[in-house]
């Protein structure tokens, strides 16, 4: 039994040679005569976003530019789109591309084939483009193989258009939800601004008072003006009195004086202490000078918390265009002069290393089952 197969193993290598002698000029043959010319058309993306610096640094908006730090998560987010169903649809959609790479020109080999599913459709595309991202750099090549070099330059530049309005939408959308927040946020401080104001302006309307403190003070004022001329006054009564009787015209003259110091003393306290709404009730200057401080007290607040959100907004609308982003064309969609593939010397010499690898390697179990 072991001579047996020994025999039938002496003779299966002895055409194994021919064999895969035989298979590799078929190879050949395809490859030289049928195999359809690949084209491939290459270009290379960066993303990159403006820097402006501080909101309100006149120096750094003044020397604002393009940042040229590494944006790796952002080119590795391009990298998955490009590579995405996404992609994929659209480019089946607008530029045709399975017809292309389903056309009769092409050999049955390389072809897409008009009965491939579409997992194997989204596959073949896969297949037919190559993104990669520098890791130090972050510049990403993209490489489109097609059956032309027209086609292959266009379908690389519809990658890159599609891609670049992709991250302008990302931005978009981004930069309108926050600048929304931010603006919906200084409408809340505005408005309690307008009533903080239209509060203060019915106080004033209701108890027709400019402002009560400024009113308060100027009538205490005279009210010690008028209590320091009636002192006076009752001095001089005091000195008339030990010379001249109680008749005298200038005593009085002097005493009617004095009364009418007093009623107009009493008057001013009076005015003091109390404070006129409309014909019902009254209040005191006191509380009006209170009421009439609280108000202003929050209306000082109100205008704080809107300055602050306003250079708040600003802040928001800078920092928001600082951090807009834009895949920028390094290099352009090359338009290839020649086809790339098929590699002919390349694929037969790699064909004819895994076949001599495969030789070996059968030779050598042959020797062994021949020493057993």
């Amino acid at each position: 039994m072991l001579k047996k197969t020994q025999q039938k193993l002496k003779l299966l290598t002895k055409h194994v040679g021919r064999a895969f002698l035989g298979a590799w000029i078929i190879y050949a043959l395809y490859l030289i005569l049928l195999a359809s010319p690949q084209y491939e058309s290459q270009s290379q993306l960066i993303i990159k976003k403006s820097d402006g610096g501080s909101a309100f640094d006149a120096s750094s908006l003044l020397m604002s530019s393009v940042t040229d730090a590494p944006l790796s998560t952002d080119s590795v987010l391009v990298e998955a789109f490009i590579k995405s169903q996404d992609m994929y649809r659209f480019l089946i959609e607008n530029h045709g591309m399975n017809e292309h790479f389903q056309t009769d020109e092409a050999d049955i080999f390389s072809r897409l084939s008009t009965g491939a599913t579409t997992e194997d459709k989204y596959q073949y595309y896969l297949d037919h483009i190559d993104v990669t991202v520098d890791s130090s750099s972050a510049v990403i090549t993209l490489q489109t193989k097609a059956f032309s070099a027209a086609y292959a330059n266009t379908l690389n530049t519809a990658i890159i258009k599609h891609a670049e309005d992709f991250i302008n939408n990302i931005n978009n959308q981004l930069a309108k939800s926050k600048l929304k927040f931010a603006k919906s946020e200084h409408d809340i401080v505005e408005q309690k601004l307008q009533s903080s104001k239209q509060d203060l302006l019915e106080f004033q309307s209701k108890y027709n008072v400019l402002d009560p403190t400024a009113e308060g003070a100027a009538s205490q004022q005279i009210a010690f003006s008028l209590e320091a001329t009636l002192a006076q006054k009752r001095a001089e009564l005091q000195t008339m009195s030990g010379m001249m009787s109680d008749i005298a015209p200038e005593m009085r003259n002097l005493k009617r004086q004095i009364k009418a110091l007093q009623e107009s003393v009493e008057q001013q306290k009076s005015q003091l202490n109390t404070a006129n709404i409309g014909d019902s009730s009254d209040v005191t200057m006191t509380q009006l000078m209170a009421q009439y401080s609280d108000m202003q007290i929050q209306l000082q607040l109100a205008i704080q918390a809107y300055s602050s959100s306003l250079m708040t907004l600003e802040n928001t609308r800078v920092e928001t265009y600082q951090k807009l982003q834009h895949l920028i064309t390094v290099e352009r969609p090359t338009l290839p002069e020649s086809n790339k593939y098929p590699q002919i010397i390349y694929n037969l010499v790699l064909f004819g290393v895994i076949l001599c690898l495969i030789y070996a390697v059968g030779r050598i179990i042959v020797a062994t089952i021949k020493e057993l």
